[in-house]
């Protein structure tokens, strides 16, 4: 709402745009958007551990397959070698009467001996001699007869063709039914040319269990590195987010209207570099903002004068009038408009003025009641009945005077929004260690569009009022460490919530921080 002071229309002063342009900083209510909170630290240490996961997860996997690659080769050529040197160690044309059937005395018993010494030198888990069939010729196992076939052999038939072709070969890694990984070489027996048996040596891979500590390794420094990166991207996550979360409660503060407390400047980068511009804005914002209340009370206070002298002029005239002169009505609105203005000069250099919180303990109880006694004119006039219902001992600790007008403006606006009479309860009680007082009426309400603003400077729905009542209690219970909330549906009623943290200590201590800053 603005005022037009109409008595220069040529000049068309429009003086209550300019001073709500000038204030509107104090209802500034920006918050931060739940959704950007966090996001930097959530997005560094996420970083992070996406950077290391995949660098120690690569670089484990492919020393992994490297080690495992060498190791394989390594055993893969040893295993050759032993099959080969096994096989140049048996005669071929002995082979070849075993092959036929005719054992010739000692000759089996002997030639399974010496496949047992090499068994021992090379530290393999068996040896073997088979034909082309699969068929055993000699075992160093005691149990296997000649003419069993090697059904495993099977398996490996696409070795074996390079074996009856005269070359060396070795089967992929496998697991017994124990367990135990092992692998097979193979290399051919020859009787002069000719290719009459084979080999078959097999040997344990110990190196599997090796590749699966070093597996167990990776995985365990993987972890680890995950851990430790995640605890270093909360450290510097929370080192540079700390001063982002104090720079945006500094603005929030300059925003709101607290020019008092300080930026934080702390940090050595250019987040202190913004902090310090941030400092340098408060500096300069105060100081404009001191010579804005200098000016505007010099101008309320050349306002106020003449107001004073019309009020005294009228008065006097009015006393010479009779009361049936029509006259001496005309003369007492004159009078009663002049004393709105006048009150209304007065609530804008309350809300304007600094303020300073002096803190007592207070009872409730008494605070509403020498409210409503000085209100009870305007309640019975308007119809208006006024319930109580404050347990007795209820303390805050408070600034007595500037809770009472703020107690005061609540009740007014009550009072204001049941035209047509109703219902005024003023409630206190004790809630989570807080003290709460509720002013609730039955009038009218108020949509969420009119919520939204109502505690804007200069806002109002009537005809009448300056529209700073709302903002003047919200920066009151503000100041006396407090919060104020509304609730209100059209049709039926308003509810002000004003909460007070219980404790004088609390109080004592929030309010002195409040100072200092």
């Amino acid at each position: 709402m603005c005022w037009r002071f109409s008595q220069y229309p040529e000049r068309k002063v429009h003086l209550g745009c300019r001073i709500r342009s000038i204030f509107d900083g104090f209802a500034s209510r920006q918050r931060l958007p739940s959704q950007h909170r966090g996001r930097i630290g959530r997005r560094l240490v996420v970083t992070f551990v996406v950077f290391v996961f995949l660098v120690v997860g690569s670089t484990g996997w492919i020393l992994y397959r490297l080690t495992r690659n060498s190791l394989e080769r390594q055993m893969s050529d040893q295993l050759l070698a032993i099959a080969q040197l096994s096989a140049a160690g048996i005669d071929g044309d002995a082979v070849r009467h075993l092959r036929s059937g005719f054992e010739g005395g000692n000759l089996h018993a002997r030639l399974r001996a010496k496949l047992v010494r090499y068994r021992d030198l090379v530290g393999a888990r068996r040896i073997y001699v088979f034909d082309h069939q699969g068929q055993s010729l000699l075992d160093t196992a005691p149990d296997v007869p000649i003419g069993r076939e090697y059904t495993r052999l099977r398996v490996d038939r696409a070795e074996l063709v390079d074996v009856w072709r005269g070359q060396a070969s070795h089967s992929i890694l496998f697991q017994d039914k124990s367990g135990v990984y092992y692998q097979s070489g193979y290399a051919p027996v020859y009787a002069g040319e000719e290719v009459v048996a084979a080999v078959g040596v097999d040997i344990g891979a110990g190196f599997v269990e090796a590749i699966r500590a070093f597996q167990r390794s990776v995985l365990i420094f993987g972890g680890v590195s995950v851990v430790l990166t995640i605890a270093i991207g909360l450290v510097l996550a929370r080192t540079l987010t700390g001063p982002i979360h104090r720079l945006v409660n500094s603005a929030q503060a300059i925003g709101e209207g607290d020019l008092e407390r300080p930026v934080d400047r702390s940090a050595g980068d250019e987040l202190g570099y913004l902090g310090q511009t941030m400092e340098e804005m408060r500096l300069k914002i105060l100081d404009r903002d001191e010579h804005l209340r200098q000016m505007l009370a010099g101008v309320a206070h050349e306002i106020r004068n003449p107001l004073g002298g019309i009020e005294i002029y009228a008065g006097l005239i009015a006393s010479d009038l009779p009361d049936d002169d029509a006259r001496k009505a005309h003369i007492q609105k004159v009078t009663g408009e002049v004393r709105t203005l006048n009150r209304v000069i007065s609530e804008f250099l309350d809300f304007a003025r600094p303020s300073v919180v002096q803190p007592v303990e207070a009872d409730v109880a008494r605070l509403v009641e020498e409210v409503v006694f000085l209100l009870s004119p305007e309640m019975d006039e308007a119809r208006v009945q006024c319930i109580r219902e404050i347990p007795q001992g209820l303390k805050v600790f408070v600034d007595v005077d500037q809770f009472k007008r703020a107690l005061v403006n609540l009740v007014k606006n009550g009072v204001q929004a049941m035209p047509e009479g109703g219902v005024l309860r003023l409630a206190g009680k004790k809630e989570n260690g807080n003290t709460v007082i509720r002013v609730a009426d039955t009038g009218v309400g108020m949509d969420s569009t009119v919520i939204e603003r109502l505690f804007e400077p200069f806002f109002t729905t009537g005809e009448r009022g300056s529209g700073l009542g709302m903002a003047i209690v919200q920066k009151t219970v503000k100041e006396n460490g407090g919060t104020v909330g509304v609730k209100s549906q059209v049709g039926r009623g308003t509810v002000f919530e004003v909460i007070l943290p219980g404790g004088q200590k609390r109080d004592e201590g929030y309010l002195r921080e409040r100072k200092r800053e």
